[in-house]
């Protein structure tokens, strides 16, 4: 007969609870992002290429625009 020994805390000492804790924190903080990334992207397509000239931005540089008004740390 095989034995299980469970350990409920990670390698840092948090819990189950923390762990869950910080999973959602973390799928929260990335559902923000990707709103973010989104938003950004919507709003340059709609833009004429005239306009995003006006503001320095190519039609080709809409999604790394919004990927770093999104992911970026600054």
């Amino acid at each position: 007969m095989a034995f299980v020994n469970v350990n409920l805390q990670n390698v840092s000492g948090g819990t189950v609870a923390q762990l869950v804790n910080d999973g959602l924190a973390r799928f929260k903080a990335a559902r923000v992002q990707r709103t973010i990334y989104t938003q950004v992207l919507a709003e340059l397509n709609t833009m004429t290429d005239r306009d995003l000239a006006d503001i320095g931005i190519s039609r080709l540089e809409i999604r790394d625009v919004a990927r770093r008004a999104a992911y970026s740390d600054n």
